[in-house]
């Protein structure tokens, strides 16, 4: 990717995938034209009204979401049972954040796949992908229990990896929906972002994407071009809900969580993604059922066709 530039390899990418899942991405487009409100409707139906992500994010705070209450009484016993034990050797890869969360896990715990497959949900994350969405095989993983933890970081006063911003690649749009397990504050060193119209002003002003700039970016560097002031620290208290576009935002986080942090993160794209994880990564499964309304089954296997 250094050599031809991130940008330019999503474009490769991007038309590899139109040949592979072309037919998938054409019939995702069309149903979400023509029969949203009613795979949504045959899903469960709308408990509220409709979330709407505005300049690349939303944020949710009423506690409201169908099985959001299930989802942190399962994420507590999870973290109950698995955090605060260093699960790769030290000094890895990303050793300061780690997914406690296991394959058997949904099957355990369905909560976290009927949240990310509710109406509710998922009507705000296809109206921004204009598509209906699927949830990412590959990475991002599609669900994680994340917990990060600078007892876990051999260098906690020298951020690097995802702890510098940076914006995904991975599908254009890429959205993510994420849950605090526990309140956070910022000594829980937060997912923090730029919205996006700020975001794409610093690309352009970096060269972001380019064979001149690598993935990440520095402090000063992202600074010299945007004011630290705008950026936003997600802290809330413990189930508040983040719908955020990650390829179109700056975003960083576990920066030196002196106090653990424990999210939830959900990661959708579109059928036709702008990176080659799947042609070279193992893809996750996850549990369809006979039973599950149409649109359900459409995010959980992205190959499907009718």
């Amino acid at each position: 990717m250094s050599g031809l530039g991130i940008a330019n390899t999503m474009r490769l990418a991007y038309f590899y995938n139109r040949l592979k899942f072309g037919r998938q991405d054409d019939w995702r487009r069309s149903l979400y034209q023509t029969q949203l409100a009613t795979l949504l409707e045959e899903n469960g139906g709308l408990s509220r009204p409709p979330i709407e992500m505005k300049d690349g994010w939303a944020l949710d705070t009423s506690m409201s979401l169908p099985n959001l209450d299930r989802v942190l009484e399962d994420a507590d016993k999870i973290i109950a049972e698995r955090s605060g034990e260093q699960r790769s050797s030290k000094g890895a890869y990303r050793s300061y954040t780690q997914d406690i969360c296991t394959p058997e896990d949904l099957e355990k715990y369905p909560s976290f796949l009927d949240f990310a497959t509710s109406s509710d949900a998922l009507s705000v994350v296809s109206h921004y992908l204009q598509s209906i969405p699927a949830l990412s095989t590959t990475l991002p993983p599609g669900i994680r229990v994340m917990e990060s933890n600078a007892a876990f970081d051999d260098q906690p006063d020298n951020p690097r990896d995802s702890q510098l911003y940076h914006i995904d690649y991975y599908s254009l749009p890429n959205v993510y929906i994420l849950v605090l397990l526990r309140d956070t504050t910022p000594e829980h060193g937060p997912w923090t972002f730029f919205p996006r119209g700020i975001s794409q002003k610093a690309r352009w002003a970096l060269n972001y994407w380019s064979r001149q700039r690598g993935y990440r970016v520095s402090d000063e560097d992202i600074y010299s071009v945007v004011d630290r002031k705008e950026a936003i620290e997600f802290c809330y208290p413990r189930g508040t809900v983040l719908f955020i576009e990650s390829s179109g935002c700056f975003h960083y986080g576990s920066r030196n969580s002196i106090k653990p942090r424990f999210q939830l993160m959900i990661g959708y794209t579109g059928a036709c993604r702008t990176d080659f994880s799947e042609a070279i990564l193992p893809h996750k499964v996850y549990p369809v059922r006979d039973t599950d309304s149409r649109l359900r089954k459409m995010v959980l296997n992205k190959y499907m066709l009718e």
